[in-house]
């Protein structure tokens, strides 16, 4: 599900500029990078491309569940390797709730999982009208890397909000409100309680997010940007 795809670059993005700002280049005299983490994102750009969620049958969703599970090995990899202890406690805290819901999504015969395969033909028709939601994350993204890090954490959570709100009302108008709480279920799954805790003072209709945000519609800069993340979105969009 593209969902979860983007929920993990949002919590990557998010854990960039309010977790991970003083991790150490060397630790224990291994080399950490922050690039590191957005290569975990890549795993799940990969995912994007995977047309199982025309269909929702088990097997396909067991791939699914293979690309989030190596995709949240390599950021625990990172946060051990390259975080402190009190860092790596925040991070486990911030996204026990997600890993609690993979888990489910990731069990055959699952609650969550069974209603997903109710939803999955019609959230695979939004996924394809929702292309401009993902362009215009894709553009703020570009913004929120040029930024000092005390601008982050607003234009994060206005890309973050604006991206909930576009996806939102497209699932709603085609799939109902039962397949919008799934798919918000499912992105938490990927973005942790993060943007959920530090953004809920951040509308997107608000003054300060439409200032802050590159106006919706306008082209990402793709493999032209200093974005890995963006670079990699045009590498994996569809």
């Amino acid at each position: 599900m593209q969902t979860i795809a983007f929920g993990f670059i949002l919590f990557v993005t998010f854990c960039l500029f309010s977790v991970f700002p003083t991790v150490s280049t060397q630790t224990h005299g291994q080399s950490c990078h922050l690039r590191e983490l957005d290569l975990c994102a890549a795993t799940l750009l990969v995912f994007t491309q995977n047309p199982s969620e025309l269909t929702g049958n088990d097997v396909e969703l067991d791939k699914q569940c293979s690309f989030i599970r190596e995709a949240e090995d390599c950021r625990r990899n990172f946060t051990r390797r390259c975080t402190t202890p009190l860092q790596r406690e925040l991070i486990d805290y911030l996204g026990e709730g997600g890993r609690q819901v993979g888990q489910e999504f990731c069990t055959r015969g699952s609650p969550l999982r069974e209603e997903y395969k109710k939803h999955a033909r019609c959230l695979g028709l939004s996924r394809r009208e929702s292309a401009g939601c993902s362009r215009d994350l894709q553009r703020a993204l570009e913004v929120v890397q040029n930024l000092p890090w005390d601008s982050r954490i607003q234009t994060g959570c206005c890309a973050y909000n604006r991206y909930d709100a576009c996806t939102s009302s497209i699932i709603s108008s085609r799939c109902g409100p039962q397949a919008l709480s799934l798919s918000r279920q499912v992105l938490r799954l990927a973005a942790s309680r993060l943007p959920e805790m530090l953004c809920q003072s951040y509308q997107a209709s608000s003054k300060k997010c439409t200032e802050a945000l590159p106006a919706s519609g306008e082209s990402p800069l793709g493999s032209r940007s200093n974005s890995l993340l963006s670079r990699l979105f045009s590498t994996y969009a569809v």
